[in-house]
């Protein structure tokens, strides 16, 4: 009797588990890439056994599905299917209830969510709030790659995430069609009220084209070499883990850009003067609209092949399209690969970046856009190089900003 009363002592009082990020984590359902990288919440709810058992068995969640499988058949347009406000507030506060009632279910899922890293903003929290934040956060995400992708507005990047297409189009509109077509076939029975929501959003980032946060996955492929490395490095000897080269992308169709190639080369001195054991390059398809090169991936190839830079000290983030997400990424890696994240990081570019990265405007714009300051503690040493401490928050994962999550 006095052990039930301290289980659920321990769940009302929301005291959070102990497990904590793991860099060897291993991702579930790998094969849904999109799906893991923005919603891996509902990867884990589809994917372990014992909480898929507990939410098809669950009165509550019966109620709901079969609310949304009603409105699956009604829906005449893809905005049919949003997850309502209603359904994501009782949401949120039904799922610490679960936790209170199924504590030895819940907390499997939980462990899996502080060691993938992707709920790591909310790490301090106790339980019942990273579930509840952690919904609300997949849901408004969804929603938003529904609203965006059949308005074309209300894009957080408009020039650079847009449509593919003129939505107002009859070939638009019929692909849409066919889209929710398809969902209403595959999800006709559904096991979770969320899945016919999240597949037409998955959809649409494919009709779209904008695949670019699966496309290198698992980064771990083209990163081995330098991870590898990593792992015998004698970090005290350095004074710096790694060296963040910020990509530029160019104005035309050429693969870099004379920017991207001017920073390369700062890097690469600072590399050959013994700065840092690594060179972290970052940036993904950007600019123009619909690139085929991604920024870090030709950087790489620049200063392998013109610079003389060893292929296993390079890393390539090809994801990051904005000077947050460059720093955030660089620090996702870092933390991948077993840098020291007590160790500074050296962030290298032109003259006008690195002084936007030390003023209070970046700092700003990754409270408005990340949530947190992805670095700590930046110095700016040099015109072209600032230095800062790695911020863990980095590995949260943003449902918000769907082609680099």
């Amino acid at each position: 009797m006095k052990k039930h009363l301290w289980v659920w002592l321990f769940i009302c009082l929301g005291i959070q588990t102990t497990t904590a990020q793991d860099p060897g984590y291993r991702l579930l359902n790998e094969k849904n890439v999109i799906q893991n990288r923005n919603f891996y919440l509902f990867t884990l709810l589809e994917q372990l056994p014992a909480v898929n058992r507990l939410l098809q068995q669950d009165t509550a969640m019966q109620r709901i599905n079969i609310i949304f499988q009603q409105r699956l058949q009604s829906a005449t347009a893809l905005q049919g299917l949003l997850l309502d406000k209603p359904t994501i507030a009782r949401l949120a506060a039904y799922w610490p209830q679960l936790l209170q009632q199924h504590p030895a279910v819940m907390e499997e899922l939980l462990k899996h969510m502080r060691a993938s890293g992707f709920f790591q903003l909310y790490a301090a929290e106790p339980d019942t709030a990273i579930l509840a934040r952690a919904w609300k956060d997949a849901a408004s995400g969804v929603n938003y790659i529904i609203n965006a992708y059949t308005t074309n507005k209300g894009f957080r990047y408009p020039k650079i995430d847009s449509a593919a297409f003129y939505v107002s189009g009859p070939a638009y509109q019929q692909a849409m069609g066919q889209l929710l077509k398809s969902t209403r076939h595959k999800d006709r029975h559904s096991t979770f009220f969320f899945q016919p929501a999240l597949h037409a959003a998955i959809g649409l980032l494919l009709l779209n084209k904008h695949d670019e946060c699966a496309r290198y996955e698992p980064l771990e492929k083209d990163n081995r070499e330098a991870y590898t490395k990593a792992k015998t490095t004698d970090w005290n000897k350095y004074t710096y883990t790694a060296l963040l080269i910020p990509g530029a992308g160019p104005g035309n169709n050429d693969p870099i850009s004379d920017a991207g190639k001017s920073r390369c080369r700062i890097g690469a001195e600072l590399y050959r003067k013994g700065s840092a054991p690594f060179i972290i390059v970052s940036g993904g398809h950007v600019h123009p609209y619909g690139t085929p090169y991604a920024e870090a991936v030709e950087m790489k190839k620049y200063m392998v092949n013109e610079l003389k830079i060893p292929a296993d000290v390079i890393m390539i983030d090809p994801y990051a399209r904005h000077t947050t997400t460059n720093v955030r990424n660089a620090v996702r890696i870092a933390w991948k690969s077993g840098m020291p994240l007590q160790k500074r990081m050296l962030c290298v570019s032109d003259a006008l970046q690195t002084y936007y990265v030390a003023s209070s405007t970046f700092t700003k714009r990754c409270q408005d856009e990340l949530g947190y300051m992805p670095a700590a503690d930046l110095q700016q040493a040099d015109l072209y190089y600032l230095s800062f401490l790695p911020d863990i928050k980095s590995l949260q994962a943003n449902a918000m900003d769907p082609l680099d999550p």
